[in-house]
């Protein structure tokens, strides 16, 4: 599930529904039941990910050469979801975010002046604000109010698809800061965390453009840590191909937990 479980249950931060492990139990007439966020299952997910199931976007490392190793997994989707995975002694333990939530700091005078639109509809501005599909629409519809241009209140399929296709100038930058940002908040979970061995991207937006994501400043984004760019550097990252990570994760879970 997407969101904070607290005591064995959980209100979807994007959705109004609300979903207790006790009214599964008994639903279903189970003896237990564990509910796990969407990140924290694809985290689960990374060890068991093979050539097959990734995209290198810089880096060649992978997590059977390394017994002990930390690693991150952040994606765009329908909001922006974060987890780490520690591997120590051959254990493995999730590191369960809210790091979609943190705010938004802006890299560069183009992504100051988004930020600056959006605080005209927003209190404060999430990096999720940015970082999902709805975000892409914040990041058009920021864009066209700087250029002084009319909103054509496109979704984020269009303006994406536009941006790939390159017929219109506007949806193509979105499209190009977009994956800037979410190179930008990478490397800041990588450098939070520690996680120095890699960093996996998931979620549905990335999944549907590998190749725009690699053409992108999603890496430039990444690496650009001033002091600790060296370190950015050597740091892989991957696109995660397979369908169903969350599945393959909570898999894991239940053969090594339950």
């Amino acid at each position: 599930v997407a969101g904070p479980i607290v005591n064995e249950s959980v209100t979807l931060t994007n959705n109004h529904w609300e979903i207790r492990s006790m009214d599964l139990r008994q639903r279903y007439t189970l003896e237990r039941v564990r509910l796990l966020n969407d990140f924290e299952s694809i985290a689960y997910s990374l060890p068991q990910l093979g050539a097959s199931d990734l995209i290198s976007i810089g880096g060649n490392w992978s997590p059977e050469h390394d017994e002990d190793f930390t690693v991150a997994v952040l994606g765009p989707g329908s909001g922006l979801g974060v987890a780490g995975l520690c591997s120590r002694s051959g254990n493995i333990f999730p590191l369960v975010a809210e790091g979609g939530h943190a705010g938004f700091a802006p890299e560069n005078p183009d992504q100051a002046q988004v930020l600056n639109a959006l605080h005209h509809k927003f209190e404060r501005v999430s990096r999720e604000r940015l970082l999902s599909g709805p975000g892409l629409v914040n990041i058009h519809e920021a864009m066209c109010e700087i250029r002084q241009v009319e909103n054509p209140g496109l979704t984020a399929a269009d303006i994406a698809m536009a941006g790939v296709e390159g017929s219109d100038e506007l949806c193509r930058d979105s499209l190009n800061m977009f994956f800037e940002i979410l190179g930008q908040v990478s490397g800041d979970v990588a450098l939070t965390i520690g996680a120095d061995q890699g960093i996996f991207i998931g979620g549905g937006i990335s999944q549907r453009y590998p190749e725009q994501l690699q053409a992108s400043k999603f890496r430039s984004g990444f690496e650009n840590k001033g002091r600790h760019r060296g370190l950015m550097e050597r740091i892989p990252t991957w696109l995660i191909t397979h369908k169903n990570p969350g599945l393959l994760g909570a898999s894991v879970y239940a053969r090594s937990y339950l």
